[in-house]
């Protein structure tokens, strides 16, 4: 009998050792992660301004450092902005866009098109809206066509957000459809 006294001693060690919590190890990345951030998919961000919507973002995937709330990375871009009355005035598309952290300045870029509800429609690689100045710039080439047919390019724009008015900054060329017929009548371009 004393010889199965340490026998079960040492079997009930074992068995407390094996039945306890088994400890988790913790993941590591390889990422160097400077500050915690957050990423989600399939989301809508809105914005007002004293109750009125002034734009919708929505995107497949949003990433935005927590302690920074304002500054976003979305991927791909819709954005939806609206005017003063409540109504879509235009349409962003891209593959990428991010904000500052007051959410005032947007950059977007790659396969940019606007859809403005004058009937403008704009194409570029990149493309700056500033929401204080009311104020769309480029730096790149752009491409704009008008409702009338007339298709204006050149590298740097500068616009009003609503796309009520334009200017390109450099190499600008253009077509424009039955544009005598259109300046007999006094149309304006």
């Amino acid at each position: 009998m004393k010889s199965l006294f340490p026998i079960i001693g040492i079997l009930a060690i074992f068995l407390s050792v094996s039945c306890g919590k088994k400890q988790e190890i913790a993941p590591v990345s390889d990422a160097v992660i400077d500050q915690p951030y957050q990423e989600l998919d399939s989301t809508a961000m809105y914005y007002y301004n004293g109750g009125k919507l002034q734009w919708k973002l929505e995107s497949k995937h949003l990433k935005k450092v927590l302690a920074d709330t304002g500054h976003v990375l979305a991927n791909p871009v819709r954005l939806s902005v609206y005017d003063s009355l409540g109504k879509e005035s235009s349409r962003v598309l891209s593959d990428s866009g991010s904000t500052d952290s007051p959410m005032q300045k947007f950059c977007v870029w790659g396969n940019v098109v606007v859809h403005a509800q004058n009937g403008v429609l704009v194409k570029s690689n990149k493309l700056n809206w500033d929401l204080k100045k009311h104020l769309v710039t480029s730096d790149d080439y752009v491409q704009l066509h008008t409702k009338n047919g007339d298709v204006l390019q050149g590298k740097g724009m500068e616009a009003a957000e609503d796309f009520s008015w334009w200017k390109f900054l450099h190499d600008v060329s253009g077509r424009f459809p039955n544009f005598k017929e259109r300046a007999d009548k006094g149309e304006g371009f």
